[in-house]
């Protein structure tokens, strides 16, 4: 009976190995079919990646249009810099139809050419020069830079060594000298000349020294 008891045990533990081995072979299969189904997935995800927008190239027919031009409605803001007191005025109007239908390169170009060629107008507000700072079709910015600081004229005569020389506005650039001795003008004469006479113009100067020339 013991001998019995161990073939049945024998047989039990070879049944439970085969079991065993049955599924662990089935485990592997189905692990292998699993790697094999991921990479192909891993490589359509590389596939997919190297169609991404940034690898893909840019015709000319897809390429943006960078190159605006001005129109009938484009609005022309003008920032104006007054150099003697620094104080900035803004006027927006619509653009002048001189500078319509222009790219950027052309807009500037005009701007340039009319800077040499001013109107009276402009060169009597003392135009210096005007720069396109902004643009697009919608909208332009053009800063002008003005002078209208009034430029003072004239002459000083100043007595120099017992001599009349004639100086600039600023009395310290030496415009010329004169053989005109002070001593030989009238006494309040001398005085002005001393404290520095002023002379409108080198007509006057002339006339002066015409006036007290021996």
């Amino acid at each position: 009976m013991k001998l019995g008891y161990r073939i049945g045990l024998f047989l039990l533990l070879t049944l439970i190995a085969i079991v065993l081995f049955l599924l662990l072979w089935k485990r592997q299969g189905m692990d292998g079919q699993s790697q094999m189904g991921i990479q192909p997935e891993m490589e359509s995800l590389e596939e997919m990646q190297e169609l991404q927008p940034e690898n893909i190239e840019i015709g000319p027919s897809q390429a943006q249009n960078f190159n605006e031009l001005t129109t009938c409605n484009t609005i022309c803001v003008y920032e104006n810099l007054d150099r003697s007191n620094n104080q900035i005025t803004l006027v927006e109007e619509k653009l002048p139809g001189k500078y319509i239908d222009m790219n950027r390169e052309e807009l500037e170009a005009a701007l340039e050419e009319d800077s040499r060629v001013l109107t009276l107008e402009e060169r009597e507000k003392g135009f210096c020069s005007q720069t396109l700072v902004a643009f697009s079709g919608e909208k332009v910015k053009i800063v002008r830079v003005y002078d209208t600081s009034v430029e003072e004229t004239g002459f000083y005569l100043m007595a120099i060594d017992h001599y009349v020389w004639v100086y600039k506005m600023d009395k310290s650039t030496l415009y010329f000298k004169t053989d005109l001795m002070l001593e030989e003008l009238p006494k309040k004469l001398q005085e002005e000349i001393v404290n520095g006479k002023y002379m409108a113009s080198e007509e006057a100067i002339y006339n002066f020294l015409e006036s007290y020339s021996s």
